[in-house]
């Protein structure tokens, strides 16, 4: 925390960009009373400099099991040091999800002294199973990567450790951008969602770091199609799901998503007519008069309004 608040001050971090703030976490009632006293300030700038999307959980509610899967949620790689039992469970929920977990070799114990050795074991077991944890692009050895990032207990220099990190990180495949949309080429508003997709959307996700995922484009890997979207989805970083025509398709996908608590992000042809309040659901409603230029301008503008939107239920206390 205290090296991001040091970039944030000298102005090498921006407090906000398009996917969210700087830093994203989850709080509780207690946790303003836990910032130790010697980081009260680091803390009180990054809040007051809007660079902290602090999301809370219902008041009584502290168990860790809670705020580790909104964190998953919220995030695209884990990188572990050292913990216990709740290192493990994050990366269990991280896994779950289909996001990547880097787990580094250096032990310093767990503050409550439980778990089954946390990152430091984890570290192990992906070296020798790298696709449980994480996957790379095809010209990157997985192995290698993390082997290159051991600490070796802390006396490998921190310097040659990070750049061992952060071209760890860059090798690994992006996060998915999965689409939910009109398929059926037979069906007038086909050409038209096509275009949107190809020409604009696709372009969108890119710049923002994602790999398109559309179904009918690129190998298949399923043997049903239902078991092929939906699994897909749910392992998908942030679902695109467009109602133009309001197939029951993308409705129940879309159900899905937000269900799970995914970040989605709504469009829909500006002729559409919601079956529901389109103030409930904020969408993007694209013209094809706009030009291009225009059209990508606005749904940027748009992901950047909603892709921090918070989880619709929140867990009801009992």
């Amino acid at each position: 925390m205290a090296a991001v608040s040091e970039g944030f001050l000298a102005g090498k971090l921006a407090a906000s960009g398009v996917n969210g703030r700087l830093i994203a976490t989850i709080g509780t009632s207690k946790t303003d009373s836990q910032i130790p006293t010697h980081r009260r300030k680091i803390y009180d700038e990054l809040r007051q400099g809007e660079a902290v999307q602090m999301e809370f959980i219902e008041p009584g509610w502290y168990a860790g099991s809670l705020r580790r899967n909104r964190m998953a949620q919220l995030c695209d790689i884990l990188i572990g040091i050292s913990g216990g039992e709740g290192v493990e469970h994050l990366a269990q929920e991280f896994v779950a999800m289909g996001k990547h977990v880097i787990m580094l070799d250096l032990n310093l114990g767990s503050s409550s002294r439980d778990g089954s050795g946390g990152a430091s074991r984890l570290f192990e077991r992906a070296l020798a199973a790298p696709n449980d944890f994480f996957r790379v692009e095809n010209s990157a050895s997985a192995q290698e990567l993390l082997d290159r990032t051991r600490t070796k207990e802390g006396t490998e220099p921190a310097g040659k450790v990070v750049q061992a990190i952060l071209k760890f990180v860059l090798a690994l495949t992006a996060p998915e951008a999965f689409y939910v949309r009109l398929l059926n080429t037979s069906l007038p508003e086909f050409s038209s969602v096509e275009t949107f997709f190809r020409n604009i959307v696709d372009s969108v996700v890119t710049e923002l770091g994602y790999k398109p995922l559309q179904m009918g484009v690129g190998p298949n890997e399923y043997a049903w199609m239902n078991e092929a979207i939906f699994d897909s989805l749910h392992h998908s970083a942030v679902a695109i799901v467009d109602l133009t025509t309001l197939r029951p398709n993308c409705f129940m996908e879309l159900g899905y998503a937000l269900g799970r608590c995914q970040r989605v992000i709504l469009t829909a042809r500006d002729d559409t007519n919601f079956p529901f309040d389109a103030f409930a659901l904020e969408a993007y409603l694209w013209s094809e008069a706009d030009s291009i230029a225009s059209r990508k301008k606005k749904l940027l503008a748009h992901w950047q309004r909603n892709i921090a939107m918070p989880a619709i239920v929140k867990p009801r206390k009992t």
